[in-house]
C-alpha cells in the first residue's frame, strides 16, 4: 500500500547537503536526485547522513555553468526519514516543511518560498 500524500516526480538533478555530524563538526555531501516532491526527495549518494538528521539541502534545476549565468535550485531543511543501502545504491529519503526556489543571475536574484502569504 502506498503511504505517500504527495506526487513525485523523477527528476535527476545535482543536489549539495550539509548536517551537524556526531561530533558536532559540519558534514557534507552531493549526489543526485532519484525524484522529487513538494514534500521532499530522494538523492542518491555515497555519504548518507543518519536517520533523523537534519540536512541543509540544495537542489540545482539548471547548470551552474550554464553560458546565460543563470541558476535555479531549491533551498531547504530537511529531515533525513530513510536512508537505502542495496544493490551498490545507497541514498536517502528526506522530507521538508517548506522550501524557497530561487532564481540567481550575474546580475540580480530572486525567490518564491513555499510559505510567504500572497
Amino acid at each position: 500500500m502506498e503511504l505517500r500524500n504527495r506526487v513525485r516526480y523523477r527528476l535527476s538533478a545535482d543536489a549539495v547537503f550539509a548536517w551537524e555530524g556526531a561530533q558536532r563538526g559540519r558534514l557534507l555531501g552531493e549526489g543526485l536526485t532519484r525524484d522529487i516532491s513538494l514534500a521532499g526527495a530522494f538523492i542518491f549518494t555515497l555519504t548518507c547522513p543518519p536517520v533523523g538528521a537534519t540536512v541543509q539541502l540544495d537542489v540545482f534545476l539548471s547548470p551552474a555553468t550554464d553560458a546565460t549565468g543563470k541558476t535555479v535550485r531549491i533551498k531547504t531543511e530537511a529531515t533525513v526519514v530513510r536512508v537505502e543501502h542495496s544493490g551498490g545504491l545507497e541514498g536517502f529519503a528526506a522530507i521538508s516543511q517548506d522550501f524557497t526556489l530561487l532564481f540567481e543571475s550575474n546580475k540580480d536574484a530572486f525567490y518564491v518560498s513555499s510559505t510567504e502569504k500572497v
